[in-house]
């Protein structure tokens, strides 16, 4: 988390946070059709060039998202790799059934969030022109409404949970050509989203922590880089929703959280500026000048770069809003950012700076004189502001429209957008927030009744809840750093089998199943050879005192290098404790084979001969007692 933050009041500015949480669930194949599940690093055995074009909605109306992206005139190159990719996903062909593997997951994971499981699923299709879905929309179904997690001494309460089919890959986006890998697209996805009942970024990261918990200790969901994904959803008083889309990483979402808090606020603050210079959406004046000509022989070397290549340059000057570019927006970003990720975005225009101003003429590399020329060309005066904006004249004609529309939007305030984590917590502009006309049915697939041997049947095989374990293995002593790892570890099941089965002492077996394991694999041990039942074998012998706990690691690392389930008896043998006959006859062994060497002191000497007598007996003799014997030579 950034250090450099500066005091915000949350309860103050009303701050409210909801998650849309996407976990890819456990499945063998895609929600819609065969293809089975997996990422493909190879290259693609073929590609297919799409063009998004919007639809009208039940009601006969575009949604603004879907018109935002089909102004980016974007060139969407699909890759596709044969055996995971079909006809349905690039639709060609309508989907099959819904998969039946993947509904009941998701049944799972709505009881295990307290939700109540609807009667009947009903697909719906929620359109995406950014090309990351072939069809331009996604298969979306609820499958449970408002449940809950325990969060402190309150509720977090969940709109609902959704079982959708995940998008494509983005591989590039460069100008206009956008490429996506076709692999992911398909793979079924639980969509859980809360109220916004968290009321400040600490909260905020600690629930999204606290549910992928509670989904990842289900065994239910893919675990892995890519398998789950955060939509942040941020506001505050005066403010209004802003969507911080794909979300990579818990930890991030402290940052991005406060820094949107700061960036709406600083865009009221704008708007008040605005108010105060008696600026309006009636009243905001804008005229355009094409400087293509004047700026043939520019000391600009970008533009002069851009002309050589056919662009044109034009300018906007906008009446009265004199030095507000520079208004600052998010830590070291200002309003000209705002209006940079507008025109990267939709004018595809994005290689930055891709604007200047005479807010910031020193940002520029346009000389001085240029300047004042271009002021008199548009009759700038001091009070006003001209922006400038070169490349293919039908993009800037884009971005200048952009410009327009992202001014009229800040005398509102705050924009509905989606943006993107760019880094640092800082975000940018991805796209216009989707609005409810994104959403209609789906004529493909049938409603499908949810039986109540269904769900009983899921009831029987649900999971303990992640919460009530980790109070269960508390009152066994465990504590937080081992009950962390532990609920969302592979062992997590055989915890319980060991304590049940051998009565071993549950700090042991914990610290074993998370930390030993955990340095055993860092020291280049693949440790999926060793089974249940010599975890179970070696813990109770354990209990009965055959071995001594020191002896768990030693033994479990000749069992990774083994690669045989056989040779738990043996070990166990082989680390029986040392009778304190035999463990002296060793140590008298080793001080004489130390005895003509040559230490700086006494103490490295002792030392020396310790390790001698713990290498040969490690695993077999308390640490303390030869440590102990051995001083008694010395």
């Amino acid at each position: 988390m950034r250090k450099d933050l500066p005091d915000f009041d949350f309860e103050k500015h009303g701050f409210k946070c909801g998650l849309e949480i996407h976990q890819q669930l456990d499945t063998e194949r895609k929600l819609y059709c065969r293809c089975p599940v997996g990422y493909i690093n190879t290259e693609p055995d073929a590609t297919i060039l799409r063009h998004m074009r919007p639809t009208l909605s039940e009601l006969g109306e575009y949604d603004g998202t879907a018109l935002m992206e089909f102004k980016t005139r974007k060139n969407v190159i699909y890759e596709l790799h044969r055996g995971h990719v079909c006809t349905y996903e690039m639709d060609d062909t309508p989907p099959f059934l819904i998969n039946e593997q993947a509904l009941d997951i998701a049944i799972k994971i709505c009881m295990l969030l307290n939700c109540n499981i609807v009667d009947e699923l009903h697909v719906s299709r929620k359109q995406y022109l950014d090309g990351s879905i072939p069809t331009g929309f996604q298969r979306t179904a609820v499958v449970g409404l408002e449940g809950w997690v325990p969060y402190k001494d309150r509720k977090i309460r969940i709109i609902q949970v959704c079982l959708e089919e995940d998008a494509c890959r983005e591989i590039s986006d460069v100008g206009h050509d956008i490429r996506f890998r076709a692999d992911r697209l398909g793979t079924p996805l639980a969509e859980v989203i809360t109220y916004p009942d968290m009321l400040n970024p600490q909260e905020a990261m600690e629930v999204d922590a606290l549910i992928g918990r509670i989904l990842k200790a289900s065994g239910l969901v893919r675990r892995g880089i890519g398998s789950v994904r955060q939509d942040v959803n941020v506001s505050i008083n005066g403010g209004t929703r802003v969507e911080i889309k794909g979300v990579m990483k818990t930890g991030y979402i402290h940052d991005l959280t406060y820094i949107e808090s700061i960036r709406q606020k600083n865009l009221l603050d704008l708007r008040d500026q605005l108010q105060a210079r008696g600026i309006s959406r009636k009243s905001l004046t804008f005229s355009m000048h094409d400087l293509t000509s004047e700026m043939a022989k520019t000391s600009s070397e970008r533009i002069r770069s851009a002309l050589d290549e056919g662009a044109a340059v034009k300018a906007m000057k906008i009446d009265g809003i004199a030095g507000l570019l520079n208004h600052p927006t998010q830590p070291g970003y200002t309003f000209a950012h705002e209006l940079e990720g507008r025109i990267k975005v939709i004018a595809c225009i994005d290689q930055r700076p891709n604007l200047y101003s005479t807010d910031n003429p020193d940002n520029s590399d346009i000389s001085t004189l240029e300047w004042e020329r271009i002021k008199e060309i548009t009759g700038c005066k001091l009070t006003d502001t001209v922006i400038i904006v070169w490349g293919p004249k039908r993009d800037v004609d884009t971005a200048l429209d952009e410009i327009k529309f992202r001014f009229l939007e800040a005398i509102r305030g705050v924009s509905n957008e989606t943006r993107q984590d760019i880094s640092n917590g800082v975000t940018d502009f991805e796209r216009i927030l989707p609005g409810p006309d994104r959403m209609y049915p789906d004529t493909d697939h049938p409603p499908m009744a949810i039986e109540k041997s269904r769900l009983d049947k899921a009831r029987e095989q649900l999971p303990e809840k992640s919460w009530e374990r980790d109070d269960r293995w508390c009152k066994l002593g465990l504590n937080e750093h081992i009950i962390g790892p532990l609920g969302i570890s592979e062992y997590a099941g055989l915890f319980d089998r060991i304590i049940t089965e051998t009565g071993a002492k549950p700090m042991l077996v914990g610290v074993t199943l998370t930390q030993t394991t955990k340095h055993l694999r860092r020291d280049g041990r693949d440790l999926s050879g060793i089974m249940d039942d010599d975890y179970i074998a070696l813990f109770k012998s354990i209990t009965d005192r055959k071995l001594m706990p020191n002896a768990i690691e030693p033994i479990l690392r000749e069992l990774a290098d083994s690669n045989s389930s056989d040779v738990i008896e043996s070990l166990i043998d082989k680390f029986s404790p040392v009778d304190e006959q035999t463990l002296r006859s060793i140590v008298d062994e080793a001080v004489k084979s130390v005895s003509s060497n040559h230490f700086k002191d006494l103490n490295t000497k002792i030392e020396f001969t310790i390790g001698q007598v713990m290498h040969k007996v490690r695993g077999r003799v308390d640490g303390g007692i030869a440590r102990e014997i051995v001083k008694e030579y010395f």
